[in-house]
């Protein structure tokens, strides 16, 4: 990668289960949050209707019925400090090797950005604990604030390349939900790199990874990218 050609790549990561692994942490809490109000879901369920969503849509379909702002962000709330709880109990750290790969990008002059269906109060507590701002300018954290469609919407990747000031066909995402994933093909960006931190086997065409050290800066995240046979995304 040129550092030249840098300057109009962009590269978006998500962060629950992509720059964070925290699905152990996300499951309890949802399971004790569901719990409370005796409601089941199956795996399939989560991992298709909650997962990478934003919450008005996961809690309407939780609750079978439409709900307002307010009551959204107050359920949010409610679940997502359950969530931190587990998250307090660990010692937690970004996913491996995701400090490295992007210490090197922005080194490199890559443009980098978090697009999360998080929601304010998740981000600020990401943005402490993590002290994210180290690597990625305030603005350039994109979460769901209540007016960007979720994921699978490609709102939020969207908006992560206006910020960014990059074109799409020029963009890799780094995502491990099927939300997330398919926002990122709705965005049309040039590239998807899947982050597989479940273990989870993906209905997906594109180059997966157990650690960030896999990716290879150059061929991985240089544009124009091309699909090849096997199905990984190379440049």
């Amino acid at each position: 990668m040129k550092h030249a050609e840098s300057r109009s790549i962009g590269v978006v990561f998500d962060f629950n289960g992509t720059l964070f692994w925290d699905t152990e942490y996300q499951e309890r809490s949802w399971d004790t949050y569901l719990a409370k109000y005796g409601v089941e879901l199956t795996k399939e369920e989560k991992l298709t209707r909650i997962h990478g969503r934003n919450g008005k849509d996961s809690f309407e379909y939780i609750f079978k019925r439409e709900l307002g702002r307010e009551e959204v962000a107050r359920l949010i709330e409610e679940k997502e400090e359950y969530y931190r709880e587990e998250c307090e109990q660990q010692e937690v750290a970004l996913a491996p090797g995701a400090v490295p790969l992007i210490e090197d990008l922005l080194e490199r002059g890559v443009s980098i950005a978090i697009a999360t269906a998080a929601g304010k109060t998740n981000v600020e507590y990401f943005i402490r604990k993590f002290d994210l701002l180290a690597h990625f300018a305030r603005e350039r954290i994109v979460y769901n604030d209540g007016t960007i469609a979720g994921k699978p919407a490609p709102d939020l990747f969207q908006e992560a390349m206006r910020r960014l000031g990059t074109e799409d066909r020029n963009t890799t995402v780094f995502e491990d939900s099927y939300a997330g994933i398919q926002a990122a093909e709705n965005a049309h960006v040039g590239n998807i790199i899947i982050v597989n931190s479940n273990i989870e086997t993906y209905p997906f065409p594109y180059k997966t990874i157990r650690h960030f050290d896999e990716v290879d800066r150059e061929t991985d995240l240089t544009p124009p990218f091309r699909r090849a046979a096997s199905g990984e995304l190379r440049g």
